[in-house]
């Protein structure tokens, strides 16, 4: 095969891939304050509840000091959906 054909696949591969990603800054622990980046357009759901996404793609939110389950954290763009589920460790227990 050409290695211009080759080339063309692998672009076209790659772009019919829906990336969502997200980055979190920040440690899951009762009472911790996180800052995450994404793509702007992109809508954030932390427990069922919109986060505010910034012009620039960051977001926040914190977590209860006695806060017992995990972090379901829903990301939508374009149209799709993903979840992501973060646990949250006991503050004591670290």
């Amino acid at each position: 095969m050409d290695s211009n054909i080759i080339k063309y696949i692998l672009i076209i591969f790659l772009f019919s891939f829906k990336v969502s990603a997200v980055e979190f800054n920040g440690k899951f622990i009762q009472g911790h304050f996180i800052i995450g980046k994404t793509d702007p357009s992109t809508k954030i759901k932390i427990d069922k509840k919109q986060i505010r996404v910034s012009k620039d793609g960051y977001f926040a939110f914190g977590l209860a000091r006695d806060r017992k389950y995990d972090v379901v954290i829903t990301i939508e763009k374009n149209g799709s959906k993903k979840k992501i589920t973060k646990r949250v460790f006991n503050r004591y227990s670290l």
